[in-house]
């Protein structure tokens, strides 16, 4: 009798969903059941959790990334997505009654911009891979783009002239079934005009496995300068992001060194060396001087991806005369750096570069801001964002606006991205007592990504002679 209660419990959903693993649980695992993932594929929706009858089931999906199958009882079940914004979360999407039969396997998509985003659902290919197959289901869930047609090849094939291995709209689906598994090449075009080009893909790494393709919309200006889409193989067990082949690195650099120019006699220059270069140094930045950004605050230099050394010089045209190379920095396609000269040349804290990752998408629901302590002159710091208006700088400085957002912030930390809601702000940096750096009333709107640097005077005297704040955007 009491086997037959738990089964009848568990069928009902009424023990399903407290976080046991049905592949795990000897007792339960008999039971008919299905498995159910998400993908995020809302280009400009934040990181999202997934409730399944109420409880979170996936937590933090980002977009582009594919959670784990979660495993459920057959039965009917209330799913939520859940925006995660700042001040409180918002369920963004609602399915009512969604039904998990028995081995079922069904993909949900979030997907079409935040304003409009909505479900879509799909099922896994119904053929049945051999060992040197793969069987494959196909998504057009990219709303940057309308129909396309979609050529798979040899490698390095022309499609002029060549009829498309099939075509479709957005949120179509197409169960391609099952294909021998070698290296391929994936074209997608429009109207004739390619968009985009993989590359060879071998399958040989998805044998005997059920595959997906989401065309997705690329999330930054550097993959979008190759390709307005990129393909997410989805496979059981693990995701991978498919760029277009052409798709390069992109790097930016500051300037934010007090005293290099002071050292150097005046701006410095900038040479990278890199396999991807050829065999030579390359220049790369002529007359750098403090606080230049180069190419600009919000866009950035589109190089090929690899491995490269950067050396700082006097501006004499002449990698010979450099009083800096930093170790080898991997750059790698379709992700954007910020590169930062930062330190002292003539005392501590050493010069050095400070790379971060730019995580360049925007967000519809929030600013994205990152912070670097770039002012060695400022020791370790306590920074404040409040409402504009809401306190001043010297009520800031009493402690009257409570905890600071980022305390005993030291030279050469970069924060993670904070999450903020649209509106204004004051920033302040407080060091020794006082308010190093005030600004007040800056205006943030959704979907902007912001790194503030914080910089000092330049060193032994110069201009800029006070702090102050590099700010870059997307």
């Amino acid at each position: 009798m009491r086997k037959n209660w738990l089964a009848a419990a568990l069928l009902t959903g009424g023990l399903s969903l407290g976080g046991c693993d049905l592949d795990d649980d000897k007792y339960y695992k008999w039971l008919p059941s299905g498995e159910l993932r998400v993908i995020h594929a809302s280009p400009d929706a934040p990181p999202v959790n997934v409730l399944i009858n109420g409880q979170t089931r996936i937590e933090g999906l980002d977009y582009g990334d594919a959670s784990p199958y979660a495993p459920l009882l057959v039965g009917n079940y209330h799913i939520a997505v859940e925006g995660i914004i700042p001040g409180g979360n918002s369920t963004v999407i609602e399915v009512g009654a969604f039904p998990i039969t028995k081995n079922a396997m069904p993909t949900v998509l979030a997907v079409n911009n935040v304003s409009a985003i909505e479900p879509l659902v799909i099922t896994p290919s119904a053929a049945h891979p051999g060992a040197d197959e793969v069987a494959l289901v196909v998504t057009h869930g990219a709303p940057v783009a309308g129909p396309v047609d979609v050529y798979v090849t040899a490698p390095g094939a022309d499609i002029s002239g060549a009829s498309p291995a099939f075509t479709f709209d957005f949120k179509d689906s197409i169960d391609v079934g099952a294909l021998p598994v070698g290296t391929v090449e994936l074209q997608v075009a429009v109207s004739d005009t390619l968009v985009y080009n993989s590359g060879p893909v071998d399958l040989s790494a998805f044998a005997g496995q059920r595959l997906m393709l989401v065309a997705i919309n690329s999330e930054n200006a550097t993959e979008q300068a190759a390709a307005p889409i990129k393909l997410l193989a989805v496979t059981q067990d693990t995701s991978l992001a498919l760029l277009d082949a052409d798709t390069l690195a992109g790097a930016r650099v500051v300037h934010a060194s007090p005293d290099a120019g002071a050292a150097a006699g005046g701006p410095v220059e900038v040479f990278a060396a890199s396999p991807a270069l050829g065999a030579d140094p390359v220049e790369v930045i002529d007359g750098f001087a403090y606080t230049d950004i180069v190419p600009a605050a919000d866009s950035y230099i589109s190089i090929p991806a690899g491995d490269y050394e950067f050396s700082v010089a006097p501006d004499t045209d002449s990698i010979g005369d450099a009083v800096f190379t930093s170790p080898a920095l991997g750059l790698s396609a379709g992700t954007e750096y910020t590169v930062m000269a930062a330190g002292r040349v003539t005392s501590t804290p050493a010069f050095g570069l400070l790379a971060s990752v730019d995580d360049n998408r925007p967000i519809a629901t929030q600013v994205s801001l990152k912070v670097t302590h770039g002012a060695p002159a400022a020791g370790v710091v306590d920074v404040y964002v409040t409402a504009a208006g809401e306190f001043s700088a010297a009520e800031v400085v009493a402690g009257m606006a409570g905890a600071p957002v980022l305390a005993d912030f030291a030279f050469g930390t970069t924060t993670d991205y904070l999450a903020l809601s649209a509106g204004d702000y004051d920033i302040r940096v407080v060091a020794g007592g006082a308010a190093a750096i005030n600004l007040e009333g800056l205006s943030f709107t959704g979907g902007q990504v912001l790194h503030a640097i914080a910089r000092g005077p330049a060193e032994p005297a110069g201009s800029p002679a006070d702090f102050g704040v590099i700010l870059l955007s997307n």
